[in-house]
């Protein structure tokens, strides 16, 4: 009777294949890594092409594009959403309220309520409410809340703010286009040593309804009163070459290039947020110092940022939905957010 014998692996050829394994997950792993990136991506641009059909619905029921902010003072009711001047203080609204009625959040909305301040205890558990449309799926933390304070702060929340990785980029900072920077064209009637001029870094065209405070004269007169009510006819330069909403990721963490900077907030995280809006100031590549040339992705502060490689997404005022790269230049940004000042690029 013959014995057949088995023969096993010896530890030579076990090693190979383990080796021959390993080599291939190594070589699978980025390929797996950039399809999930490309998927998250598509998500997220779903949702700014939801936002950029929202605010054309919102211009066609309401005859102009919803604000970026509202601010009531004593003084100055916001007519054109009922909104009272308060006895003292201020009634303020972020840009994500406005639009949640045509992005299928009508319930939400009318639970709001539009006669007190967005942090007010009647809109609490509102503003607390996570919307899925508002958040791209690159950035860590989705679940994020901000406080009011510095994360991982012990101090007593000021509110509880469900956020948005999407916001307004209105205007850039004038100072870029003045020395020692020079890395715009001067915006016109801007002058950075006369705090009257501030309103002209307000270039885009989403704008405020309100009344908000200059940084350097505060509320002694209000710098912004306004009815900016804009529509598709006040974008002059075109709503294919301007922009209405772009990512500010990752708020209200700290982020300076692809670090996160423990015990930092960046202000106005919330969709309710009134501060959720901004002007584009630039930084150096560091993410350290502002005004600068780098236009994205460097520092997360109310500034263009996202968590997609070499790159972040905006929607444009006619829908259309851009990845630009993090290297545009800032002459490139700086005119397809002004609406109005005439300048030309060549981004598509």
């Amino acid at each position: 009777m013959t014995t057949l014998r088995r023969r096993g692996f010896t530890l030579v050829e076990l090693l190979v294949v383990i080796a021959i394994i390993g080599t291939l997950v190594g070589l699978l792993l980025p390929a797996v890594q950039s399809a999930r990136e490309a998927a998250r991506r598509s998500s997220c641009q779903n949702n700014l092409k939801q936002i950029g059909l929202a605010l054309h619905n919102f211009e066609s029921a309401r005859k102009f594009f919803p604000p970026a902010r509202v601010d009531a003072a004593p003084g100055y009711p916001v007519v054109e959403f009922n909104i009272p001047a308060p006895a003292t203080g201020a009634i303020q609204h972020g840009p994500g309220l406005f639009i949640l009625p045509y992005i299928e959040q009508t319930t939400l909305y009318n639970a709001y309520n539009l006669q007190q301040t967005w942090s007010g205890t009647a809109n609490a558990a509102v503003i607390k409410t996570q919307i899925a449309a508002f958040i791209c799926p690159s950035t860590p933390d989705s679940d994020r809340l901000d406080t009011g304070n510095a994360p991982n702060s012990t101090a007593a929340p000021r509110w509880q703010a469900a956020v948005s990785d999407y916001s307004i980029a209105n205007g850039i900072n004038g100072r870029l286009g003045v020395a020692p920077y020079n890395l715009i064209s001067p915006i016109p009637g801007y002058n950075p040593s006369d705090p009257s001029t501030d309103r002209a870094q307000y270039t885009g065209a989403i704008l405020p309804i309100s009344t908000i405070s200059s940084f350097t004269t505060g509320m002694s007169p209000p710098f912004f009163n306004s009815r900016a009510r804009s529509t598709i006819a006040t974008i002059t330069d075109g709503t294919s070459k301007t922009i209405a909403w772009v990512e500010d990721a990752g708020r209200p963490f700290l982020y300076r290039a692809r670090t996160k900077i423990n015990g930092s907030r960046a202000s106005g995280a919330g969709w309710a947020d009134p501060d959720s809006e901004f002007w584009v100031d630039g930084f150096t590549t560091d993410g350290v110092t502002a005004p600068g040339p780098a236009a994205m992705n460097v520092n997360s502060s109310n500034e263009i940022y996202s968590f997609h490689p070499g790159g972040a997404l905006a929607v444009f005022c006619d829908g259309r939905v851009t990845f630009f790269a993090d290297t545009t230049d800032m002459t490139v940004i700086s005119a397809l957010i002004s609406a109005q000042l005439g300048e030309t690029s060549n981004v598509e």
